[in-house]
């Protein structure tokens, strides 16, 4: 850039460009790092800086995403040591996670259908959040594809976005909530089988419907996220 100053005052095209320490400190100043890398490397070590395909921030139960995810927590089934399932909806507005669903087993349809009772009930012992939203944000998973999950959905007026596979970040909010709730959450309970050093601490396995109270907030307390709008 100052080689190009240089050559265009030479020209007769422009004022004398400022020393170089001067124009480094103003790029420092004026541009982001994303902007820096994207100078020096282009648009791909712009993206590793900025925010990429960020949404615009929008109301309250707009839009919604779910997903499944497999907790890093062993609990008593059935005298059985086992892994459960959270199934959850999130509000992309404000990131609160407004309805949850806890299952032993491998998620079906009925632990959606249950995830979306406590999401769309107000009352005790549900909310304060959730509601009816006009969209939501589903992953071409079956389970939440099924027809009885999709005549719930008609039934409420509620509109299904099916994701292309294979794409997390065009569902960033719920992706976000499963890498957050092990560090913040589950790593502290009792149970949590990614231990830092295996075999030097004893796993302590927790009972499910202890789990299930515990991961949910109790009654009328549903975990809220910090928003990234």
């Amino acid at each position: 850039m100052h080689r190009e100053l240089t050559a265009r005052a030479a020209r007769g095209e422009g004022e004398p460009p400022p020393p170089i320490p001067t124009l480094h400190r103003a790029i420092r100043r004026d541009l982001t790092p994303g902007e820096r890398a994207g100078l020096a490397g282009g648009e791909r070590a712009a993206r590793k800086h900025d925010v990429f395909l960020a949404r615009p921030c929008s109301w309250r139960n707009q839009v919604w995403e779910t997903d499944h995810m497999q907790v890093p927590v062993l609990v008593d089934v059935d005298g059985k040591a086992r892994r459960p399932w959270i199934t959850w909806f999130t509000d992309c507005a404000t990131n609160a996670v407004t309805g949850v669903a806890v299952t032993p087993g491998d998620p079906s349809r009925e632990s959606v259908l249950a995830a979306l009772r406590s999401a769309v009930l107000r009352e005790d012992p549900y909310g304060p959040f959730g509601g009816l939203p006009e969209k939501v944000r589903v992953d071409r998973g079956r389970d939440f594809l099924s027809r009885t999950v999709t005549a719930a959905f008609d039934l409420l007026e509620v509109t299904v976005e099916d994701l292309p596979a294979y794409a997390p970040h065009l569902k960033g909010t719920v992706e976000g909530l499963n890498r957050a709730v092990e560090p913040m959450l589950l790593a502290a309970l009792p149970g949590y089988a990614r231990q830092p050093r295996p075999g030097k601490r004893e796993i302590i396995v927790w009972p499910l419907w202890g789990f299930t109270r515990r991961s949910s907030g109790g009654p009328r307390r549903c975990p809220r996220w910090p928003t990234s709008c």
